[in-house]
């Protein structure tokens, strides 16, 4: 999945945030969807293709995303980058599918933004195919609903929501024997942070992945610039 680059044309997923807006302030209306690459650290690079607009007092801001979305592993734990953080939803598909019979799935979610909004469409993966959930996850979800839709499709079981640094130090013990514990990181969480607060950071969210079992990491466009949202990736996962 994610062989190869696409562009969303209609006004749905990522591509739906105040579309007819957009069109009217002369924006060309689609959205870049990165192909996916094996690689490490050294192949995060921006790309120039837009893949996230909004429209601000009435100005369209047209955000570029990466060039590739990149697998690869860290302290060998699966971990995928991407943009948006829709694209979570499909990681968390694909590696969890591999296993049926194991104990449930926790998303560790550390954000700026809970990602709980309604959505529309609803999805259930019981009897979807891989390619099934790749299109819901890139057209029938966005940025800002995707949480609540990994949890209705029953990919996953519960959130653990950590929006501020003082939840980021402040959380509960984890549950090891009764779950498997996902890491997403949305890189928007470090913006407007000292130095010194980044790396107080940084060494919780290394501890907590000596005990995950997945890292999933969106470079979030619009909401932080992509050069250093690259940066402070590979300032994390030295």
């Amino acid at each position: 999945m994610y062989k190869v680059w696409t562009y969303i044309t209609e006004p749905i997923g990522n591509n739906e945030f105040h579309y007819n807006e957009r069109i009217a302030l002369w924006s060309i209306g689609k959205i870049f969807v990165p192909n996916i690459i094996q690689g490490n650290l050294d192949d995060l690079e921006e790309g120039s293709e837009i893949v996230f607009e909004e429209v601000v007092d009435n100005k369209l801001i047209s955000c570029t995303g990466l060039k590739h979305f990149i697998q690869t592993a860290y302290k060998g734990i699966p971990t995928y980058i991407f943009d948006n953080h829709n694209h979570a939803l499909f990681f968390w598909y694909r590696y969890i599918k591999q296993f049926e019979e194991i104990k449930p799935f926790v998303v560790i979610h550390i954000d700026q933004h809970a990602d709980t909004k309604e959505n529309k469409n609803s999805f259930k993966v019981t009897h979807a195919s891989p390619q099934d959930v790749m299109n819901f996850t890139s057209y029938g979800c966005n940025v800002g609903n995707f949480l609540t839709s990994a949890k209705e499709a029953w990919i996953i079981e519960q959130i653990i929501q950590v929006r501020s640094q003082h939840a980021l130090h402040n959380m509960e013990t984890l549950d090891f024997h009764t779950y498997n514990y996902i890491l997403d990181i949305d890189v928007d969480f470090r913006e407007d942070k000292t130095e010194q607060e980044i790396e107080s950071d940084f060494e919780i969210i290394r501890k907590l992945i000596d005990n995950v079992c997945l890292i999933t990491i969106a470079t979030s466009p619009y909401f932080i610039d992509q050069k250093r949202a690259i940066e402070i990736i590979k300032d994390m996962l030295i």
